[in-house]
């Protein structure tokens, strides 16, 4: 198998899942697989929760096309998956008690059953952790302790995955992530069939992530999260049997490392927390490790006043920022691994300190690191570690794609290696001086993907400018004009995402009251984008009315113009309709009373919108403030 299909099967996987998705939500509902709303749970309506279906499905179509493909015609494609039977079979097993549970809530000790049925599975055909290393060090036969250990490793990362699904899109997004960075390694290494189930599993989630993101139209469920961390658990483990030396054995901790510190951390903090209150009673204390709560990391960040998408996508820097080190440190030949571990601890002792844990004070971080509570902490910190990340990918992406045949790839390696440092500090203050870190993603227009771009521009010709100083090699222009095309894509594209998610939630929006809009210009525009970004104003825009002949059957920003004034009576008898926002004052007399008398005898509700200047009143009489008002119309 040649390294262009992967491609392919992940964009295949995409699709499915993307196209999937919305029928078996319908399919919930009819089952009634949904999750309801409790004390515990941050909505208020109910949402179906079989996500994992819709994994299970993309991802068992996709590779049974590659696989039907490759045996109908050998040349296009050659699949070797003999050795990913004991993860597919435990997978199934995994996957199908949680569409159980899913469906009908089991107890604590039916899901470990079921976990422990999956990791059972797998050790007897084979999977086991035989031998680790360390910092690349010579593999250590672990002997008798193989069966026990691998064990643990895969209940404990199945159960992980399970806990962390806390909020919308996060245990998709921490899988997704940690798949496509084992899927990196896998290549790499030059192992192209043991990719390909990760980037299966990649396609499949990502597809899955805009049904998921905030605010979730359906739920991952337990058959979804079980499956991703049982999967990613055997396939580190899978990986590692066919090389001659193990990886080391902190690369897939630092992979996974983010639901293992929060799994981890959750069962010390609980058996902390108890003991403060019943100190002779450990076997309750031992208890308690395992019982739900609201402590998790997510749970914390949301405490500490960030929103329910900050915070998600706050985590998913940090697993992206722990996967990068596991990719630095393998490219790196191990190399200052020791620095890299170091590092991470020390952000994870600080991370944890900053969260404000009343239970335990891990490692004394409020004593040891006293300086740092003077360091800014906010939103901009985690946009400069996404830039600084999306930087380095940049440049050795092109480095791969500009000098991958190259012959001299060794003189070629040391050259660049040495002209990172500058690079990378050259381009994130030309980021920080165009004021990229000020914007609001949710907020992203072509303004600002013109400034991106200009930002992007300039960066890369001070750096090449920086460097070309020191006898640089043939095709270094060339090679950042790569790097220029890179870094554009990846910076514009990912302060983009966010506003594509957005975007997609707003098309996907079903609830709240159904309103028309008069009125499609500016105005009309306006009112559109304040609904769909305002849930809390329980409308839900179907249509628009306006009596200009060129607007008629077109549609704007998704909704449509149905009609004009005169059409108002019949589009309110085919729409169950229930307030008419008007969002214009130049709507001429008679258009408007026929809209009028059209909704007051179906009981619809008339409001004016539009932006107004008020004066206030008493001491700030002498300032104004510009306000959007909705108020009934008179």
């Amino acid at each position: 198998m040649t390294l262009a299909y992967l491609p392919a099967l992940f964009l295949i996987a995409c699709l499915i899942s993307l196209i999937v998705s919305p029928l078996i939500r319908r399919f919930a509902f009819v089952i009634g697989a949904v999750d309801l709303p409790g004390e515990r749970k941050i909505h208020s309506v109910p949402i179906p929760r079989i996500g994992g279906v819709v994994i299970a499905l993309s991802f068992t179509m996709t590779l049974s096309a590659a696989w039907n493909i490759g045996r109908l015609n050998p040349s296009w494609m050659t699949l070797d998956l003999t050795s990913w039977w004991p993860v597919l079979i435990g997978a199934a097993i995994v996957f199908l008690g949680g569409a159980c549970d899913d469906v009908r809530p089991l107890p604590v000790w039916g899901k470990f059953l079921i976990q422990a049925a999956g990791a059972a599975t797998a050790i007897a055909l084979g999977v086991r952790i035989d031998h680790v290393s360390l910092f690349g060090s010579d593999p250590v036969n672990l002997g008798l302790l193989a069966v026990p250990l691998t064990f643990l490793w895969i209940v404990g990362i199945t159960n992980a995955f399970n806990l962390i699904d806390g909020l919308d899109g996060l245990a998709v997004g921490l899988g997704s992530i940690a798949a496509g960075t084992c899927a990196t390694l896998f290549l790499l290494r030059g192992e192209m069939d043991d990719s390909l189930v990760l980037v299966v599993v990649l396609g499949s989630l990502l597809g899955f992530l805009p049904h998921n993101f905030n605010p979730a139209r359906m739920y991952l469920g337990d058959s979804g999260s079980m499956l991703i961390g049982y999967v990613l658990a055997v396939t580190a483990i899978v990986g590692t049997q066919k090389t001659a030396t193990a990886l080391a054995v902190f690369v897939p901790l630092l992979v996974l490392g983010l639901p293992i510190i929060d799994t981890l951390f959750s069962m010390v903090r609980r058996f902390n927390g108890h003991k403060q209150k019943y100190d002779k009673n450990w076997l309750q204390g031992l208890r308690s490790m395992f019982e739900a709560d609201q402590g998790h990391f997510h749970h914390r960040l949301m405490a500490l006043g960030l929103s329910h998408r900050n915070a998600v996508l706050t985590l998913y820097t940090v697993a992206m920022g722990l996967s990068f080190c596991a990719l630095l440190s393998v490219l790196a030949e191990y190399r200052n691994a020791g620095i890299v571990i170091l590092t991470v601890i020390l952000a994870t002792a600080i991370g944890i300190g900053k969260l404000d844990y009343r239970e335990v004070d891990v490692f004394q971080v409020r004593r040891l690191l006293r300086w740092y509570d003077h360091v800014a902490f906010d939103r901009r910190f985690f946009l400069g570690f996404l830039d600084v990340f999306l930087i380095t990918s940049a440049f050795w992406a092109a480095f791969l794609l500009k000098f991958y045949e190259a012959r001299s790839a060794g003189e070629l390696t040391a050259w660049y290696v040495n002209a990172f440092p500058p690079v990378l500090i050259t381009q994130f203050i030309c980021f920080y001086v165009f004021g990229l870190y000020r914007g609001v993603w949710r907020a992203m227009g072509i303004g600002d993907l013109v400034k991106v771009v200009l930002a992007v521009g300039v960066a890369a010709a001070a750096s090449y400018s920086l460097v070309v100083i020191r006898h640089s090699p043939e095709g270094t222009m060339s090679f950042f004009v790569v790097d220029f095309l890179l870094l554009g894509l990846f910076a514009g594209g990912i302060r983009s995402g966010y506003r594509i998610l957005d975007f997609s939630h707003q098309r996907g929006v079903d609830q709240g009251r159904a309103a028309l809009i008069y009125g499609a210009g500016r105005g009309g525009q306006l009112v559109l984008r304040e609904l769909m970004q305002n849930a809390k104003l329980g409308l839900r825009p179907i249509g628009f009315i306006d009596d200009d002949p060129q607007l008629w059957k077109r549609t704007i920003g998704g909704i449509p113009v149905l009609g004009k004034s005169q059409d108002v009576p019949a589009i309110l008898d085919e729409h169950l309709v229930s307030s008419m926002l008007v969002s214009s004052k130049t709507i001429k007399e008679d258009r408007m009373k026929v809209v009028a008398e059209a909704c007051k005898d179906r009981g619809v509700l008339i409001l004016m919108t539009g932006l107004e200047l008020h004066p206030l009143e008493q001491e700030y009489a002498s300032l104004t403030q510009p306000t959007l008002t909705t108020r009934p119309a008179a």
